[in-house]
């Protein structure tokens, strides 16, 4: 939609409530060719700021000479297209967030103001004028010319190659190529030149459907064609649900359609990547934040320009510049890290997919063994369609899980982290020449250091949260990244009573070394990944049988395929059930099921020995029963007495800033929802659990409601001096 309006209606990149709303430009002649979705360069005040067009109009409520005009386009031709005006303006409702944010999802990465900190990728390229007279050129050189000879011969074999790794490979320097340029021969010029990823391929026949997978990939197809009713696979660890997808995106791209492929994890793309590679060669993008903004830039480049039909990624890729969407996939559609916690928008992956996919007239599938209880509460209301997957492929047995109350191993006199039974399993699979799995949700190698004398914790300066003991004798704080050494006394009494408290995967591998000798480990954790590429590495170790002990935080529960695996151990089941969350009952099942379904998964029968305190809670004993739905019923009836989701919803306003005056400003704002809000339960202000983070205090206020109320919150303040304020309307996580 050219521009034939005279004047452009804009959103300013500015983070703050009091401009998050439409102002009206001038469109000066030399634009005649603005559209929609265009970004511009303004005058906003005295400075000038970058704006996204979101309307054109012939008419203003201003007086025209009030009116300024736009001083330039940022791009040659719109990055934002119709269906990402509308999905940002739903999103600041949903979301009671900034306009301009909304957007800024969309937008493929390192572009401001029209510069391209990443940009395409240009380096110097070397072709010869004439290759048919490569032997005249050689003829005519001087006898001392011996390095434009080499030159010359290089490029007599490859005739256009970098002038970088032509110069290292004839161990020569540019002059040469700039003498032999003077003399009409080569010409030495800029090039674009393609970031290309190394992406895994898997090599295995594709399998013949099971009668489950036919049935789940019909429904998916009657939906693709009918009723466009989201779908929930409700399927068993190993049930097969990565096949229906496969299959679902294959017949989607026989109608012209594209597909969007996510996954939770960025250890889990890679193996998904593997299968889609084999499946679609030279048709995948990848699009998280594993890869450099250059590789993404360029990811983003080929997803807008219709080059890659099919995109895999974690969160973000449920904004990939796709136009002609047939279907979205979800895999592991309940984890938390489809949640936005960061910023001021605090979207959730799923809503954003379906808002996506209602645009597009296409099917989200969402798959899981442990569904969200809001998305299977959905489900069973008939809002989504709900297919059961119950069985594991070619009729594999499900692992046989074993609970070891640690407290009677306590009272028999066993002080290890390992029960009797765990030692004597792990022992036996490391001499069947097996692989096993050990999970500890709590990476580092002591929880807390305290001083037995006085009661001194060591905790972070900046945070309120203990600091985390580590092995290289460094105490550290895992929300901000401070550290300090360990002091050999206590600084508070002086004494040298100081003790490490708690375990983490350091000592598990530290453990593992010294009572298995067997045992060759790969860690799998924040510590062990932060480099590019680590996550891959390690698990192809573990995959290709150069270890056989893989331990790690929750990033091992989920998603992963090693059919030699057949034992699982939980250090530590159920410490997360007395974290201040409603969801803590869900999160725990959740997390014990899904490692538990990484056992047995080949040939093999698989074990699982879950070692806890609270054998007896709904949300661990349901687990050796492999019953989602003993856990869901009582789940639920726990919700529906405190009006918890999905009976309910719950509205988080988390306040931050500087201690003295976060706190008034928490209270100004419940000034002014009590006379905004009717029929809620206000809850506070109060200090967060986590009452301080990265050096600055955090308050909170919770609103429990019967219906939706993000939409009455948009006026509220987002920035108001130091303090920072953020509306998350389906918060996850209430630390």
């Amino acid at each position: 939609m050219k521009a034939i309006a005279k004047y452009a209606g804009v959103i300013v990149d500015v983070k703050a409530s009091a401009v998050n709303r439409v102002f009206h430009y001038w469109i000066p002649e030399h634009l005649d060719n603005l559209q929609l979705g265009h970004r511009v360069l303004v005058p906003f005040g005295s400075r000038r700021v970058e704006a996204y067009v979101v309307e054109l109009v012939d008419d203003v409520e201003i007086e025209p000479e009030r009116i300024k005009a736009i001083i330039k386009t940022l791009d040659p031709e719109p990055v934002l297209t119709i269906e990402h005006l509308e999905v940002a303006a739903w999103m600041v409702k949903e979301y009671a967030g900034l306009y301009a944010q909304a957007l800024q999802f969309f937008l493929p990465t390192g572009t401001r103001y029209g510069k391209e900190r990443v940009g395409d990728k240009r380096q110097l390229v070397v072709k010869l004028i004439e290759p048919e007279r490569i032997e005249d050129y050689l003829q005519s050189l001087p006898r001392r010319a011996v390095k434009q000879e080499q030159v010359l011969l290089s490029l007599k074999r490859q005739p256009h190659q970098l002038a970088s790794e032509l110069c290292r490979n004839t161990n020569t320097s540019y002059q040469t190529l700039t003498a032999l340029q003077a003399k009409g021969y080569i010409i030495v010029e800029p090039a674009l030149i393609e970031r290309r990823l190394e992406l895994s391929v898997e090599n295995k026949p594709v399998p013949v459907l099971t009668e489950q997978q036919s049935e789940a990939l019909k429904a998916i197809i009657a939906e693709f064609h009918t009723g466009r009713n989201p779908v929930l696979i409700h399927g068993v660890t190993d049930s097969g649900k990565t096949e229906v997808y496969l299959q679902a995106i294959a017949y989607c791209l026989e109608f012209g359609k594209q597909a969007i492929m996510m996954v939770p994890e960025i250890s889990l793309t890679e193996q998904t990547i593997a299968r889609f590679t084999q499946r679609f060669p030279n048709q995948v993008a990848v699009l998280h934040s594993g890869l450099s903004e250059g590789e993404r830039y360029d990811q983003w480049q080929k997803i807008h320009k219709g080059d890659l039909p099919i995109v895999i990624g974690a969160r973000s890729a449920v904004f990939a510049p796709l136009q002609n969407i047939g279907l979205i996939v979800i895999d592991e559609e309940h984890e938390g890290t489809y949640k936005q916690t960061d910023g001021m928008l605090k979207y959730h992956t799923r809503s954003v997919a379906l808002q996506r996919a209602q645009y597009h007239d296409a099917v989200v599938v969402m798959g899981s063994a442990t569904p969200a209880v809001e998305s299977y509460h959905r489900a069973l209301r008939g809002e989504y369609r709900l297919v059961e997957m119950p069985n594991r492929i070619y009729n594999r047995p499900f692992p046989q899980v074993s609970l070891v109350d640690m407290r009677k191993e306590f009272a028999d006199g066993n002080r290890s982290m390992f029960s009797d039974l765990l030692t004597e399993e792990l022992a036996q699979t490391l001499e069947r020449h097996e692989q096993a799995i050990i999970l500890l949700n709590r990476r580092g190698y002591s929880a807390f250091v305290l001083c037995r004398a006085c009661g001194y914790v060591a905790s972070c300066s900046n945070c309120h949260v203990s600091l985390t003991y580590h092995r290289d004798n460094r105490l550290k704080c895992h929300y901000c990244g401070y550290s300090q050494e360990l002091r050999p006394s206590c600084p508070q009494c002086g004494s040298h009573y100081i003790r490490q408290f708690g375990t983490g995967t350091q000592q598990l591998e530290e453990h593992i070394r010294k009572y298995f000798t067997k045992a060759r480990i790969v860690r799998l954790d924040a510590d062990t990944t932060k480099r590019k590429g680590s996550h891959q590495r390690l698990l192809n170790q573990f995959r290709q049988g150069q270890a056989n002990v893989l331990i790690g935080t929750q990033m091992i529960a989920k998603g992963l395929d090693f059919p030699n695996v057949t034992l699982v151990g939980v250090i530590s089941a159920d410490f997360a059930l007395n974290f201040p969350d409603f969801r803590a009952g869900e999160r725990t099942y959740q997390l014990l099921a899904q490692v538990s379904g990484r056992a047995g998964r080949g040939p093999k029968p698989g074990k699982v020995i879950i070692q806890c305190y609270d054998p007896d809670h709904y949300a661990v004993c349901c687990v050796p029963k492999h019953d989602y739905g003993a856990f869901y019923r009582q789940e639920i009836t726990y919700r529906r007495q405190l009006d918890y989701p999905p009976l309910g919803y719950l509205t988080r306003i988390l306040i931050q800033g500087p201690e003295a005056v976060v706190q008034h400003q928490a209270d100004e704002i419940l000034y002014l929802l009590q006379g905004q809000l009717a029929n809620v339960r206000i809850y506070g202000p109060a200090p967060a659990p986590i009452s301080r983070l990265k050096g600055r205090h955090r308050w909170q206020i919770i609103i429990k409601s019967k219906h939706k109320i993000s939409h009455l919150l948009t006026e509220l303040p987002k920035h108001d001096g130091t303090v920072t304020i953020s509306v998350d309307p389906d918060p996850l996580f209430l630390l």
